[in-house]
């Protein structure tokens, strides 16, 4: 799967139109774009009715765009975009609520490339506002330079050394993926392909706020056969189902006798991130040795890497997301250079290689 963004013209700066029905969120994403060197404000608009025709004549390469808006909402926006300006890139604004949450995944399904909450204007604290703008920015940058900048010279590697036949043939109890910035887009497509026959689980931490993990469950449930619902704390993990990590929380999967048991906490952010890739790794490095897949996917970032180190040592079998199919090639960069994973692979080669693994005999 390529990503769906087009270099038409050869820009010093990143340009960018924003969308939101708040003057105090108009201001502040001013603000911020207006005072990075690396990005061309274009303006903004209150609304989709009003954003379409600025679109149409700036042909900007990000649309930051608020999801709830009275005249034309965030959705019907997006579904204009996406038909008629299809290289557009956009990038959700999203606040922390059930229908906010709901929304915003469905956004993504219809072709938004990622999201960021966004706080409550004036109750939230300065410092809150200033860390949902960084962020959104960083997601900006990472996206453009994976398709316009210096994400294209690292070396593109299909394929890292031949997996000896004993772990090639050997059937796992377990898959493991960790997952980013792209990630509802890809694991929707990745779920629609994998055999819905399968002898074990897959456990999946994508990196999500409260309340929008349980609706991304509910997306994903669309396209597989498979069991898809969110992690709870204390539930023994169920052969032919897929979990999901609960946004906010660290989850672990440890053994007991009646087999995976999901731990979900309230514990520390690791790599800034909660749910932590590395956390959750950890624990099938020392839990499931040998009967685990590792999979690192598409993201910002290097949460992961320390995970597939420690499931590399206990012999667990790891793949990659190949450059070229990722949103943002950030987590699987360090683990592909450093020879960690034993294949790089496209979203239907991993969605083959977890039916070649963990189906049935």
């Amino acid at each position: 799967m390529g990503f769906p963004m087009e270099a038409t013209r050869d820009k010093k700066k990143i340009s960018v139109l924003a969308v939101d029905d708040s003057l105090v969120y108009r201001n502040l994403l001013r603000a911020a774009f207006s005072q990075d060197p690396e990005i061309e404000f274009l303006g903004a608009a209150i609304d989709g009715k009003y954003a379409l025709p600025k679109i149409a004549h700036l042909k900007p390469d990000f649309v930051v765009l608020d999801v709830e808006m009275p005249e034309m909402n965030g959705i019907e926006t997006l579904r204009e975009i996406k038909a008629n300006y299809p290289a557009t890139n956009v990038i959700m604004l999203s606040s922390l609520t059930m229908e906010g949450a709901k929304v915003t995944i469905k956004a993504m399904e219809m072709g938004a490339l990622d999201f960021v909450s966004k706080p409550d204007g004036v109750s939230e604290s300065a410092e809150r506002i200033g860390e949902a703008l960084e962020q959104l920015t960083a997601k900006i940058k990472a996206i453009y330079a994976q398709n316009y900048g210096k994400a294209k010279n690292i070396t593109k590697i299909d394929s890292i050394r031949s997996i000896p036949k004993s772990v090639s043939r050997r059937k796992y109890a377990i898959c493991v993926i960790g997952i980013s910035t792209g990630g509802p887009q890809a694991l929707r497509d990745l779920f629609s392909r994998v055999s819905s026959e399968l002898q074990g689980c897959i456990v999946v931490a994508q990196h999500m706020p409260p309340l929008f993990t349980s609706y991304l469950a509910e997306n994903i449930s669309q396209v597989t056969n498979l069991k898809v619902k969110e992690a709870e704390d204390g539930e023994i993990l169920e052969s032919g189902s897929v979990y999901i990590a609960p946004g906010g929380k660290q989850l672990q999967i440890l053994k007991s006798q009646k087999g995976p048991k999901a731990n979900v906490f309230d514990g520390p952010l690791e790599e800034l991130c909660k749910p932590s890739v590395n956390i959750l790794f950890n624990s099938i490095a020392e839990n499931f040795p040998k009967e685990s897949i590792g999979i690192i996917m598409t993201g910002m970032g290097e949460d992961g890497y320390i995970g597939m180190k420690e499931m590399k040592k206990s012999g667990s079998l790891l793949l990659a997301q190949n450059q070229e199919s990722c949103v943002v090639f950030g987590m699987p960069n360090r683990p592909t250079k450093d020879g960690l994973v034993d294949e790089v692979l496209d979203i239907q080669g991993i969605a083959d290689k977890i039916s070649d693994s963990m189906g049935r005999v």
